[in-house]
């Protein structure tokens, strides 16, 4: 299994996008729009997973995610492993890669929006509010002192 970590304008950036807007999941098309249209800032990322030439899964690491204005900032979002790859904590591996990227760059908190219960509390996650995404739809926000 290959990782790369792709930031705007990277060589494979459109060709990726392309795999992540083909997923079964309708935020998958989302971010391949947000990327095919260059709308990510300088320090923005998204990580990718492949297996030969597969993709495996995916998330980015963003200024906002599907809640806007929160006051919060940065993000994991977009978690994504394929049906096929599920059950071997592929998207724990996502967030700890995308964790690290963010301390590299010199945040020391990460938020992640979620309707997910537990599946980030294993990574060290807590709620500290509930929130109204987008779509009209409760959503958990959760946070996490990065090391």
């Amino acid at each position: 299994m290959k990782k790369y970590i792709l930031a705007d304008h990277d060589p494979k950036w459109d060709d990726f996008a392309k795999q992540i807007g083909a997923v079964s999941w309708p935020a998958g098309k989302y971010l391949a729009n947000e990327m095919l249209a260059h709308r990510f800032l300088e320090w923005e990322r998204v990580v990718v997973l492949m297996d030969g030439d597969q993709l495996v899964g995916f998330c980015a690491i963003v200024k906002e995610d599907i809640v806007k204005a929160s006051g919060y900032s940065p993000f994991i979002g977009y978690v994504f492993v394929s049906e096929d790859y599920r059950g071997h904590h592929l998207s724990q591996q996502l967030v700890k890669t995308a964790e690290t990227l963010l301390i590299q760059i010199g945040f020391h908190k990460a938020y992640i929006v979620t309707r997910h219960i537990g599946l980030y509390e294993k990574v060290g996650y807590r709620q500290i509010a509930t929130t109204i995404d987008q779509m009209g739809r409760k959503m958990r926000l959760l946070e996490k002192k990065l090391d």
